[in-house]
């Protein structure tokens, strides 16, 4: 059921590749994931990579939330840079893709449940089914667009606009993460946050 859940989202992209329209090859390719995909719990918050190591695998993430974050170095600050929520497919997109060390550390919350490949799998993948590297063209370039709208807003809009956008974008994300997190994604302080809801009310 979980790994449907991805093929589903995999296959619900727009201007796929011919060989997707194709129920036998389809059905070769899911049969090559399901033999390769592993699964995961995770009952408490945990990290699945940390700054300066290899990003050595790519995640769906079934049900729950996920971030990425990295420490500033000028205050010793969490600083979160990007949020997954549900149905996403994620990594530290330059660090994986780039076969680098990670720029950032990757926490899940609890309760939360990962479908999760290797590099290497990845790359055999590939090189079985060439056309399904449309995937990674598809998530590079959403990352791309995430990151430009991201660093647009934080300096289009003011701390109260992003909140609103935050809780837009994530329903009900306020009883998932903590407001430290929250005040660390929209780049306010905590004390700034509480206040910024006191002073407005929740959205």
């Amino acid at each position: 059921m979980a790994a449907k859940r991805l093929y589903e989202r995999l296959f619900g992209l727009k201007n796929l590749p011919s060989e997707l329209g194709d129920d036998a090859e389809r059905q070769m390719l899911t049969d090559y994931l399901d033999s390769i995909i592993k699964y995961s719990f995770h009952a408490r918050n945990q990290l699945l990579l940390s700054e300066g190591q290899e990003a050595g695998y790519i995640y769906f993430l079934v049900k729950g939330i996920a971030r990425g974050y990295y420490n500033d170095p000028s205050d010793g600050q969490e600083r979160t840079v990007i949020i997954w929520d549900e149905l996403s497919i994620f990594t530290d997109p330059s660090g994986f893709f780039e076969n680098s060390p990670s720029g950032l550390n990757v926490e899940v919350m609890a309760g939360s449940q990962l479908l999760f490949i290797s590099r290497p799998q990845l790359e055999e993948l590939y090189r079985l089914f060439p056309y399904a590297e449309v995937f990674t063209i598809r998530m590079t370039s959403h990352y791309s667009a995430y990151f430009a709208k991201r660093s647009h807003d934080l300096v289009s809009l003011s701390a109260w606009e992003r909140y609103q956008q935050l809780l837009k974008n994530y329903p009900q994300i306020e009883l998932k993460i903590t407001k430290k997190i929250i005040a660390s994604y929209i780049d306010i302080a905590p004390q700034s946050l509480s206040r910024l809801i006191k002073e407005n009310g929740h959205p």
